[in-house]
């Protein structure tokens, strides 16, 4: 059929749903107005009714998220014209007048415009409560140390060859960072909203502490002041207090024991300190603290072990040091390092 004669007999439900009708009166364009305004000029007694039809779409936000399909619409028309020729109480019939259709069409669309508007509010509402949380992470390498601060105000010193993530802002009901490797916390007193690490298998809670934790092969928590809960992956709780420090091997062994400060967070004030390390204990140390690789061809007895403190010394003085007492030869080429016997 030509498409000029096919909207001759359109009512205004039709054009309602008739595309390219939609089309003109939403985005028109050089082919649509060329068309349609021939038409009216064609047919000049439609045009109100076609007029009525630009005034009812003009005010739907057609959505394709929301608007009715197509069979959804055609099944409630037909309801309401199936009522609309039902008996009334006097045995006469309900005439389906033009003011009627405009009216059973302007309720479907205006039903539809509220459901859309309610449903927009609705996601606008959901978007704002499942807001994303931008993370920020701190990678520090090896041979570095850094200091910073959070969003609450709690202080972190980050040990080399570690990491933590944390949020931008501190917004929910708890304050939930993770980390890895090892850092002191000063943590900021909010007893409303708890500290919380989240490390591989276990969970650190806190209000408001200092400690030390570190999180490698073994765990290792040293808690300065205040009050510690870890949580395992099976729900156990160990408290810890002042002055305690908390072990947990990999192996599952569990202990509680009393720590040295300069031993276990002197590296905070740059105390590089050795404490009856093996001799891969303290190549490991040299490597994180000085950000170098070590090559090895020292020949050491298994019981070998070495104690001793370096307050913010070179490489090489530490090295010095080290040889001394282990009676060994270096070679120091850039960042790498190669140790051998005499």
């Amino acid at each position: 059929m030509d498409e000029k004669y096919k909207y001759i007999d359109f009512e205004i439900e039709d054009f309602l749903n008739d595309e390219f009708f939609i089309q003109w009166v939403k985005n028109p364009g050089e082919e649509t107005n060329h068309f349609w305004l021939k038409w009216i000029e064609n047919n000049p007694e439609r045009r109100p009714i076609l007029q009525k039809a630009k005034e009812i779409i003009a005010m739907i936000d057609y959505k394709e998220r929301y608007v009715l399909s197509d069979q959804a619409y055609m099944d409630l028309y037909e309801d309401i014209v199936e009522k609309s020729h039902q008996q009334r109480a006097d045995g006469s019939h309900f005439q389906w007048s033009g003011w009627h259709k405009t009216a059973a069409i302007l309720f479907l669309v205006f039903s539809t415009v509220y459901g859309i508007d309610v449903l927009n509010k609705r996601n606008q509402e959901e978007s704002q409560n499942q807001q994303v949380v931008t993370w920020l992470n701190v990678d520090n390498p090896a041979g570095q140390k850094y200091k910073f601060q959070l969003p609450d105000g709690t202080r972190v010193h980050l040990n080399a060859a570690s990491s933590i993530e944390y949020p931008q802002n501190f917004d929910g009901e708890k304050r939930t960072v993770r980390m890895k490797g090892e850092a002191f916390f000063d943590v900021k007193a909010d007893p409303n909203r708890p500290f919380i690490i989240e490390i591989d298998n276990s969970q650190v809670t806190v209000l408001g502490t200092s400690f030390n934790l570190k999180n490698e092969d073994d765990f290792e928590l040293a808690l300065v002041e205040g009050k510690v809960e870890v949580t395992d992956s099976t729900g156990g709780i160990i408290t810890v207090l002042p002055n305690e420090m908390l072990i947990k091997r990999q192996n599952g062994e569990i202990s509680k024991t009393d720590f040295d400060p300069l031993a276990v967070f002197g590296w905070r004030d740059q105390y590089l300190v050795f404490e009856d390390d093996s001799y891969p204990e303290v190549l490991e140390k040299l490597e994180d603290w000085f950000g170098v690789t070590i090559e090895s061809t020292l020949k050491v007895d298994k019981n070998w072990s070495y104690s001793g403190q370096y307050h913010n010394k070179p490489l090489n003085q530490v090295l010095e040091g080290i040889s001394i007492s282990s009676e060994f030869q270096y070679k120091i080429n850039n960042k790498t390092i190669t140790i051998s016997n005499p």
